[in-house]
């Protein structure tokens, strides 16, 4: 229905004479009018000619308007085809019962021309309204499919070439201990290392605030302990306060609950990120992280954390772009202390996800205050503290427990893998590292080697102990690869190797017959660790 094409009306009525007084009515408006003698021609005629609208009589033999109506908004949507009836009915009963049914509007019998214009006319301009919303819509939806893939080549692109950089700089820095090489070649080493930790951290945020705007970000409700939370957000960050000589303080507000259900890693993530700034932005002092329950009278209750500093702080000017993207207190900010912007964005969003919300006070030169909060969810059976708990929680255990593990390297000694990589620098890289633990390595540069590789050690009864499957190759890609190999019956683990961090990523691998998934760039310790506990997994088995 564009300005070059005229709009298109069915008028369905069985009186002649009120079909040519619509007609008549409408005739010099430029419209595409057609009409219908009884209900069940209407019907027939809405389904071939598709109109913009239809002006459709309520008492008819046969087929009755109400009959009619249903029959069009079960087939049609109201952007697609709008509905007016036209009755005599003046109890209001039968109106009321149209718009129920999904009527636009409605033209009482007798109508004057004027008012059968007027009623058409906001009709047709009402559904060029809906349908330029809707083209809105898909345009935008369009525009964020666009932005959501070109994140995820992004991180493909930057992922794939820093597991290289990462990988050989960590496999250096080892290399030069023990070598006791000179002071100037291990700082080297360490400024590409933390340089790189940078680069990995901005393109992290990138993919943290795409998943937040397409709604898509993982959150758990999980039982957690505040206390717990805040005591390894605070030895986590310890090492940077102390590399600027700034001091680190927790302080309780009572009662306090025990435990809250929210998700302890979205917390940390707040915490990590409110605390990072706050020593960034504080040469000499002490930062404090208050902790508080807010009972919240007639709401649900929430547990508020702030992050109290003495840096250099803002003005009202300057707070009020803070939690946009890309967006600092000021350019010379940026310039002076680096990063994004894009930290506080991502934790305004993550609070707001978690129930809460963040909010901020300065002064200039005297330091700043932000508090974030997060619903507590149900609190029945829960203790209130009065005073710290002395004892570690369960979740401490396993945090720390999980922390220790992922320290020690397992060994590969005896291992067979399938390396399935395309890129000449992962593939040393990652042989190098497999190798180092232990393993046999046979390399395949594409999917359809992977495959025939595959298909070589069932025939001849000795499976790899993994297959480790790039999921972005030439020839045959990795998923392809997968299936195929999984069509074939092979049973043996196989474990995704892939660039792309974004939502869906790991459930599309593990769709395709992967047992496991990692991201690029490779951890050393986190990929051996894989590779032998899915070993161990496969034997137990077997």
């Amino acid at each position: 229905m564009s300005s070059k094409q005229p709009s298109k009306i069915l008028i369905v009525d069985d009186s002649d004479v009120v079909r040519r007084i619509l007609a008549k009515a409408l005739e010099l408006d430029g419209y595409e009018l057609h009409t219908a003698a009884d209900g069940e021609e209407g019907r027939q005629k809405v389904h071939e000619l598709k109109p913009d609208l239809v002006l459709l009589d309520v008492e008819m033999p046969v087929l009755d308007g109400f009959t009619v109506l249903q029959e069009v908004r079960a087939n049609f949507k109201v952007d697609e085809v709008a509905v007016i009836m036209v009755t005599s009915q003046s109890d209001g009963k039968g109106i009321t019962r149209a718009f129920e049914l999904g009527a636009f509007d409605y033209i009482p019998k007798p109508a004057t021309d004027s008012e059968i214009k007027a009623r058409v006319r906001n009709a047709i301009r009402a559904l060029q309204l809906l349908r330029e919303q809707k083209s809105l819509r898909q345009q935008a939806e369009a525009a964020n499919q666009s932005k959501s893939a070109f994140l995820a080549n992004m991180s493909h692109e930057i992922r794939t070439p820093m597991t290289a950089i990462l990988g050989y700089t960590e496999i250096l820095e080892l290399e030069a201990k023990s070598l006791q090489l000179p002071e100037l070649i291990t700082d080297s080493l360490d400024t590409i290392k933390r340089n790189g930790g940078h680069l990995m951290e901005l393109i992290n945020d990138i993919l943290d605030l795409s998943k937040i705007e397409a709604g898509k970000l993982d959150v758990e409700s999980i039982r957690c302990s505040p206390q717990t939370i805040v005591e390894e957000v605070l030895e986590l960050v310890q090492v940077r306060a102390e590399a600027k000589g700034l001091k680190l303080e927790a302080s309780y507000q009572f009662p306090l609950p025990a435990e809250i259900h929210s998700d302890p890693t979205r917390i940390r993530q707040i915490l990590i990120n409110l605390i990072g700034n706050a020593i960034k932005f504080t040469e000499v002092g002490t930062i404090r992280l208050d902790t508080s329950f807010l009972e919240n009278p007639g709401g649900e209750p929430q547990v508020q954390f702030t992050v109290i500093d003495q840096g250099i702080g803002m003005t009202e000017s300057q707070m009020a772009g803070l939690f946009r993207p890309f967006s600092q207190a000021d350019s010379s900010t940026t310039r002076k202390y680096g990063g994004t912007g894009l930290g506080l964005t991502i934790c305004k969003r993550l609070a707001d996800v978690l129930g809460g919300d963040i909010s901020v006070s300065s002064e200039m030169n005297r330091g700043s205050q932000f508090s974030a909060t997060v619903k507590t969810g149900n609190l029945d059976g829960i203790e209130l503290l009065q005073e710290l708990q002395q004892h570690e929680n369960e979740y401490s255990t396993n945090f720390n427990a999980s922390t220790q593990s992922e320290e020690q390297v397992l060994s590969l000694k005896g291992r067979t893998i399938l390396l399935a990589e395309d890129g000449p620098d992962n593939q040393k890289l990652i042989s190098f590292i497999l190798r180092k633990s232990g393993a046999e390595v046979s390399v395949a540069e594409n999917g359809e080697a992977a495959l025939q590789a595959a298909m070589r050690s069932m025939e001849i009864g000795l499976l790899y102990d993994v297959i480790l499957m790039d999921m972005q190759m030439p020839i045959l890609d990795g998923y392809g690869a997968t299936r195929r190999i999984r069509e074939q019956g092979y049973p043996g683990p196989i474990i995704s190797l892939t660039a792309n961090a974004m939502e869906g990523d790991r459930e599309k691998c593990i769709s395709v017959g992967c047992n496991e998934h990692l991201t690029k760039p490779i951890d050393r310790r986190k990929l051996v660790n894989i590779i032998a506990n899915c070993c161990e997994a496969e034997s137990a088995v077997s």
